[in-house]
């Protein structure tokens, strides 16, 4: 009992020590996000073209569908990027091609670049599309308005009606976008319920040990989960990858150490990949609910392959056949 309530103690332990508080929620793009971006209509005729928000909203989109000529226009009624039949130019002279060279506008702009500069078109590519950052478009900070620090638990508008400035074939439109905050999921909720499921399965392992058998296939199962919620992280898909392979080799050469270490490299990156419970959005090919539920598996499923071998490691065992009971001799 006592190797029992160890073993229980070091996976919660395993579960719960990276679990501290998150001061601020960027939204940064990217991996994750706090805020919706929506383009909600236009001002305008906005036929021949398409304006979306990509990248959890990092970054804006538009495609030159019908339309001959489309101007994107800078913070200071400058034109910015230019797209046309002959490709997508960007002006290096417009203030605002060194404003969104960095997320938070910190970047300053050169003397020779001014709304009033002659334009210095770049060629960007042959195509008829373009991403850009916009900052007229997310939260400039990395910490919420005053609103949200109040009660970050309340859905909240920013802003409900920020202005793209284009010129569409010669004619003014504006593109309305909205920007949403939306609050985290319940961190502590999916922690608690990881806990429970990775205790249950310990426990059944503990407790059945011809349950043991499973070990490697609950690895199995949990370096996929793993992959599923990976997110698009390069480095945590491939790693994920190699502990399925860890795995399969281990269930071919008859290798018990082998989904053992799996296991072990499935909870590490379980457990340093906790942005999937702190953030709203992500990104990936995978839905935020199913990144979540897949890391809730395969850290339960993996700690609890792991704590089965170290509470049963812990003691000796000692092995009794039952089966043929030899005559003792006791001299009188």
């Amino acid at each position: 009992m006592n190797r029992k309530l160890l073993g229980a103690g070091l996976l919660a332990a395993t579960i719960f020590a990276p679990a501290q508080p998150v001061s601020a929620h960027g939204g940064n793009g990217g991996a994750s996000s706090d805020y919706r971006i929506e383009v909600t209509g236009f001002e305008g005729d906005p036929s021949g073209i398409e304006v979306r928000p990509v990248e959890l909203g990092d970054r804006m989109e538009l495609v030159r569908t019908t339309a001959t000529e489309v101007e994107i226009v800078g913070y200071e009624g400058e034109p910015y990027i230019r797209l046309g039949i002959d490709g997508v130019f960007e002006n290096f002279n417009s203030p605002s091609h060194y404003t969104n060279l960095d997320r938070f506008a910190r970047t300053v702009a050169p003397s020779t670049a001014s709304a009033t500069a002659e334009p210095d078109w770049v060629k960007l590519s042959d195509g008829n599309s373009v991403r850009w950052h916009d900052h007229r478009t997310h939260w400039m900070d990395p910490t919420p308005i005053q609103a949200v620090r109040d009660d970050p638990s309340v859905e909240r508008v920013i802003f409900p009606a920020n202005r793209v400035d284009l010129v569409v074939d010669g004619a003014p439109v504006v593109a309305i976008v909205r920007v949403t905050w939306l609050p985290p999921p319940s961190r502590m909720v999916w922690l608690v319920v990881t806990s429970l499921a990775a205790c249950a399965v310990l426990a059944a392992l503990v407790l059945v040990p011809s349950l043991r058998r499973f070990g490697p296939a609950l690895a199995l199962v949990s370096a996929l989960a793993c992959l599923v919620g990976s997110g698009t992280s390069t480095f945590r898909v491939i790693a994920s990858a190699v502990a399925i392979a860890v795995v399969v080799l281990g269930m071919v050469l008859k290798n018990r150490w082998l989904h053992v270490a799996a296991a072990v490299l499935i909870v590490v990156l379980a457990v340093t990949h906790f942005e999937v419970f702190e953030h709203q959005l992500l990104a990936g090919w995978a839905p935020e609910a199913v990144q979540r539920i897949a890391i809730t598996l395969a850290l339960a499923l993996s700690a609890a392959v792991v704590g089965s071998e170290l509470v049963t490691g812990l003691g000796a065992t000692s092995v009794v056949d039952t089966d043929v009971v030899e005559p003792v001799a006791v001299e009188p």
